[in-house]
């Protein structure tokens, strides 16, 4: 990690020579290219609205949202400074970019347990319930839904003591379902194909509840989200899948159904930010928070947040709150640098929790590198000025990403990764996009060409998906 703050104007320079994103960006235009992918659509099937559908949710002072506190949903816990965070949730980012589009101010109400969200949603409040709800459970309550946003599955999670080849295997297992998958999944006809397993329905509870249930084995298995089992799994060691039980099936928001205005506005929102790269570029956030790091890495990992991180966590709040960051944020930069090691030291010569070079700690007025405390102020303080430097028309989360790939690389071959991005038709500004680029700073034929010469881009891919990771399980820690 070295300091380059001089290559802002260049930055700058880039993002003049995309000024379509910028454009794209405006929310007038926004509105009018959403006129122009409904009519011209023909993937789903056009999703009109009217002006006076518009003209109802313009006239709303605020978007309500009732949302689950759940992780993948949306995550109450972690702290947010000044507006910046990576993010607290797919619903809370998918909703949020929503609100964006439209001009609309969103706020989010969180729930702790479902019955209660369910219950303050049929008398009226909120105008939008959110929590990764199966539409066939939406359409069960009598509410509207909106768009199919995540095409899902159920699968069975059994403690690995457990030998499971299929629903025969279950006789005297107790096994954990929630009621609002009982449209996609019968318990009814569980208990069809094998009457002796024994099902424990929850109503409440979270599915993070119901893993550490598992992981201890008060219960044998439980029926949960593909895509949360994968998060989960590797934070429980004890807890693996066995099998599918249900493909394809869609997520979907509870909408009010007094509120006829908001479906269609939603569907046409989401078909034109799936077809601008906005969808993807917010499900690849969580998606790779499951893929990119293996079970033994994360029970390391939350062994040394027990262990380890209670001696230093006051640095990192003291920091975060001085350069207005998640302490979360600084606090995985730190681990995917030194482990929390205090005196360690790479090949490149870098030192310390934060891994910074007798240089820029100068440049930062670090006066001892190896003392911790100096260290992660310093290597705060440089990952808020990278931050700073990005496009201002950047939301947060993407603002961050960036800037983590610079901490990384260095601003100049991440400077260089974008114009690379540039030349290939990439918008350089999208992380699934610009991860395609980074590596080719290892190739000759890219590199010979750069101002910055060559890089290890694939490191960088490595290092900005481990620290998303790392925050996603600190903010659901104890000390969020």
């Amino acid at each position: 990690m070295s300091l380059r703050l001089d290559y802002h104007g260049d930055l700058m320079k880039l993002d003049r020579q995309i000024n379509w994103n910028k454009l794209k960006s405006s929310r007038l235009l926004k509105i009018w290219l959403l006129g122009f992918f409904i009519l011209t659509s023909n993937c789903e099937g056009p999703h009109y609205y009217s002006e006076q559908q518009l003209s109802s949710l313009q006239s709303q002072d605020i978007i309500e949202v009732l949302i689950l506190n759940q992780p993948l949903s949306f995550t109450a816990k972690g702290s947010t400074q000044a507006g910046v965070s990576l993010s607290k949730g797919l619903d809370f980012d998918l909703l949020s970019e929503f609100a964006n589009f439209y001009g609309k101010k969103i706020k989010f109400i969180p729930f702790n347990n479902e019955s209660d969200l369910i219950g303050q949603f049929q008398k009226g409040h909120g105008h939008i319930a959110a929590g990764r709800f199966p539409k066939s459970y939406i359409t069960s309550l009598g509410f509207n839904s909106g768009p199919d946003y995540e095409a899902a599955s159920l699968s069975l999670f059994c403690h690995r003591n457990i030998e499971i080849n299929g629903v025969a295997d279950l006789t005297q297992k107790k096994v954990i379902t929630f009621e609002r998958y009982n449209q996609v999944l019968s318990y009814q006809n569980l208990l069809k194909e094998n009457p002796l397993m024994k099902i424990d329905l929850w109503v409440n509870g979270s599915s993070l509840r119901a893993f550490k249930e598992v992981q201890v084995q008060r219960n044998d298995c439980l029926i949960a989200l593909h895509s949360e089992g994968l998060f989960f799994q590797k934070q429980f060691p004890n807890v693996e899948f066995k099998m599918k039980l249900k493909d394809y099936f869609s997520l979907n928001w509870m909408i009010q159904k007094d509120l006829d205005y908001l479906n269609p506005l939603l569907k046409a929102w989401f078909q034109a930010a799936s077809r601008d790269g906005s969808i993807i570029k917010i499900l690849d956030r969580y998606r790779l928070i499951s893929e990119n790091v293996d079970k033994r890495d994360i029970n390391q990992f939350i062994k040394n947040t027990k262990e380890t991180l209670p001696d230093f966590v006051t640095f990192f709040k003291q920091a975060g709150k001085i350069h207005e960051l998640p302490w979360e944020l600084i606090a995985a930069v730190a681990y995917q640098e030194s482990k929390w090691i205090p005196h360690a030291k790479s090949f490149t010569g870098v030192e310390g929790f934060m891994q910074i070079t007798k240089k820029t700690a100068k440049d930062l007025g670090i006066i001892d590198i190896h003392n911790v405390e100096e260290n992660i102020m310093g290597g705060a303080k440089y990952l808020k000025q990278l931050i700073q430097q990005m496009p201002p028309h950047l939301n947060s989360s993407d603002k961050v990403i960036l800037a983590l790939a610079a901490y990384n690389i260095g601003i100049g071959h991440l400077n260089d990764a974008f114009k690379i991005a540039i030349s290939e038709g990439k918008n350089p500004y999208q992380w699934h996009q610009l991860r395609q680029t980074l590596p080719k700073l290892t190739e000759e034929k890219y590199f010979k060409d750069t101002q910055f010469g060559e890089a290890r881009g694939y490191e960088t891919i490595d290092f900005v998906e481990r620290v998303k990771v790392y925050y996603h399980y600190l903010i659901q820690s104890q000390f969020g």
